[in-house]
């Protein structure tokens, strides 16, 4: 198992992990975050493929883990870093982010949303670097 969920296994006492196949409130979904106390399900039905909010326990079964997932995980680097220097940067690598997304515009944009506290504003965008986790 991943560490992914960690909280969530202990706590609630339920299978949940990155990659699981749920069913929530009827609706079958796969488990493609962690959210603290909650899962992030991306349904099957849903076009845009977005991340939602459920409880662990309430109205949630769990399945066995998916074949395939729905979104792609991407990881991003922001500013003016480039990624030879994740090995000896430290500022670099505290940046580093993981994100779920269907495209490399979509990972860049729920990166840009993580650190938007630390950007200039927009703009900053376009600096990020992105690729296939």
């Amino acid at each position: 198992m991943s560490h992914n969920c960690a909280y969530v296994r202990q706590h609630y006492q339920v299978p949940a992990e990155v990659g699981r196949r749920v069913i929530a409130y009827g609706k079958p979904g796969v488990i493609l975050a962690d959210r603290g106390h909650y899962i992030g399900v991306v349904l099957d039905e849903d076009p845009k493929k977005r991340i939602s909010n459920y409880h662990p326990t309430h109205e949630m079964q769990y399945g066995d883990m998916a074949q395939t997932l729905p979104l792609k995980k991407w990881v991003v680097l922001p500013f003016n870093f480039d990624w030879d220097e994740l090995s000896w940067n430290r500022d670099a690598q505290g940046y580093l982010t993981e994100v779920w997304a269907a495209t490399r515009s979509q990972a860049k944009y729920l990166a840009y949303r993580e650190l938007e506290d630390f950007c200039d504003g927009a703009k900053a965008m376009c600096f990020f670097k992105v690729r296939r986790a």
